[in-house]
């Protein structure tokens, strides 16, 4: 073997090692996302949201929803589905702080965040979590479970959902133009 053959094959396999390293160690990298409502959606018969200044809430009676005081509204039902398969299918990614003081800068304080409320038929809290949209970063949300000191990293941005306005979850029946007998 020549001396250039046994640097090569020296070089090719420092390269390979190098590699299989730089594999190893990125996985350290991957994030474990996890879904942020693990319980039955069935159990789910009341659903609160509360921000600064308003709060809605909506009632399951049988399998039809309706807004607490607002009886001229029907739920819109896609407002709905967006509930059951975007906010509760939200993954919270990863840890950002388990400091209550910065709390404030990521928006999940008690009065800065929006908070999302669900009871079971025995009016039992089952989820409560606290939704923050504070930064430069719109394509996500930071989420932090009541009563828990740990911020995560949601990944996707669900904040406009956890809307508290009537008008956005519920709409005026169109009423029938009855024609007139001739």
């Amino acid at each position: 073997m020549t001396n250039s053959l046994k640097y090569g094959l020296g070089a090719l396999a420092a390269i390979i090692l190098l590699f299989l390293y730089n594999q190893n160690s990125q996985t350290t990298y991957e994030l474990n996302a996890e879904v942020i409502f693990n319980d039955k959606i069935e159990q789910i018969s009341r659903i609160k949201f509360l921000d600064r200044t308003e709060t809605i809430e909506l009632v399951k009676t049988d399998t039809s929803w309706s807004i607490t005081g607002h009886d001229s509204l029907i739920v819109i039902e896609n407002k709905i589905d967006n509930i059951f398969n975007k906010i509760l299918k939200t993954k919270r990614e990863m840890l950002i702080t388990s400091k209550e003081e910065k709390w404030s800068k990521f928006g999940v304080t008690d009065s800065l965040g929006k908070h999302f409320i669900a009871y079971d038929s025995g009016d039992n809290e089952i989820a409560h979590y606290i939704f923050g949209n504070t930064g430069q970063d719109y394509q996500h949300n930071y989420i932090r479970k009541n009563k828990s000191k740990d911020v995560y990293r949601t990944d996707s941005n669900v904040y406009f959902l956890l809307n508290t306005s009537s008008t956005y979850w519920g709409s005026v029946p169109k009423e029938e133009v009855v024609a007139p007998i001739e």
